[in-house]
């Protein structure tokens, strides 16, 4: 989901996010702050902290509480199969 609540479905529209986060020069730390497991899915609130660099040159903050959702698969691995960049905030 973006900030305004349009939902990305699929590869393509994830990575043309993850393009502008490169092209922003986005530096993201990851911290999950809880994890609830049912089986083979898990949702996990995750913090993302960092910068990324705006337009105008300008070194910006970001702050984003998610909330994603994983699915483990028979090898063992967990994929996200949804997240909320900012479902927390």
């Amino acid at each position: 989901m973006t900030r305004s609540g349009e939902t990305l479905v699929g590869r393509e529209a994830i990575r043309n996010v993850l393009s502008s986060m490169i092209q922003a020069k986005a530096q993201l730390h990851s911290r999950v702050v809880r994890a609830e497991t049912v089986g083979d899915v898990a949702q996990l609130y995750t913090d993302f902290e960092g910068t990324a660099v705006d337009s105008s040159g300008k070194t910006t903050p970001i702050h984003q509480p998610a909330i994603e959702v994983l699915r483990r698969h028979p090898a063992g691995d967990w994929k996200l199969i949804m997240g909320d960049p900012n479902g927390r905030g």
